[in-house]
Order: structure tokens, then sequence, then C-alpha cells
């Protein structure tokens, strides 16, 4: 489908579709952890979302490439990548239930799951689900907030 993503007040200025924020439902066992943008000039993404009053609280590489991180409620991860424009690539969520475990039984619910492996969080794990339309990823919790 279409991404789209919300915000409030007002959303940074890139060719993305916004929406009205959605009156969250929990789904036991999962909070967002991060969502990930990708674009096209790190430098200007990050002059972008500081007009919507967000500043990154820390610049690094991500396989390789330059990535800048902004708390705006969960996590917002900006990549820079070879995309034409801005796109939203993923997301990420954390689960209470043991990484391991809930890879094995979404397998045995014929879900294509990739191994769990080191997150780039010290201490903590991820997986990845596969075909499907946008990047969807599964994280332990983060150690201060288990």
């Amino acid at each position: 489908g279409d991404p789209k993503w919300g915000w409030s007040p007002a959303a940074p200025a890139f060719p993305i579709h916004t929406m009205d924020p959605p009156h969250a439902v929990p789904v036991e066992g999962f909070t967002v952890d991060h969502v990930v943008l990708l674009v096209d000039d790190l430098d200007a993404a990050v002059a972008t979302i500081g007009r919507a009053g967000l500043e990154p609280r820390l610049r690094m590489p991500v396989g390789g490439r330059p990535a800048a991180f902004f708390r705006a409620g969960p996590v917002l991860e900006v990549i820079e990548s070879p995309v034409r424009q801005a796109a939203l690539y993923g997301i990420a969520v954390t689960a209470v239930e043991p990484l391991g475990a809930l890879a094995l039984r979404w397998r045995s619910m014929d879900l294509s799951v990739g191994d769990v492996k080191p997150a780039i969080q010290p201490g903590r794990r991820i997986f990845s689900v596969h075909d499907l339309d946008a990047g969807f990823a599964v994280m332990s919790p983060d150690r201060e907030s288990a």
C-alpha cells in the first residue's frame, strides 16, 4: 500500500503522505521501538526534521551509511540511501516474549522469519520478518527499560 505517517502537531516536510495520528490500539506483548526513514541527503533531512522541532540524539553509520536518530515518541531512524525521494522503509517493534521462542512460533505459522542476531544496540537482539510490503523487525527489550 501507500505508507503514511501521522505527526502532531505537523509532519516534517517530506514527500510522504500524512494521516491523522490513529487512536493507539495496544497489541499485548509488543511496543513500537523505531521507524526507519530513507533519505537521499541526511544533512538536508536533519534540517527538515529540525524545523519540525526535533534535533538528532545520535549520528552514526548504519550498515556503512550515514544515519541520525531522533526521539519522536518512538525513535525515528533516518538513513542516507540512494533513493529518489524520502521513503518510509520499515518499523521495528519490541517484544516481551523471548525472541528465539517467538521466531520459532512464527516460523511454525509459515512466516518467513530471519535468524535472531545481535542488534546495533549493545545487549539487544533482533530478527526480521521477510516477504512483507515494508521492513518489519522484532527486537528484545532495551536493557534500560527491561
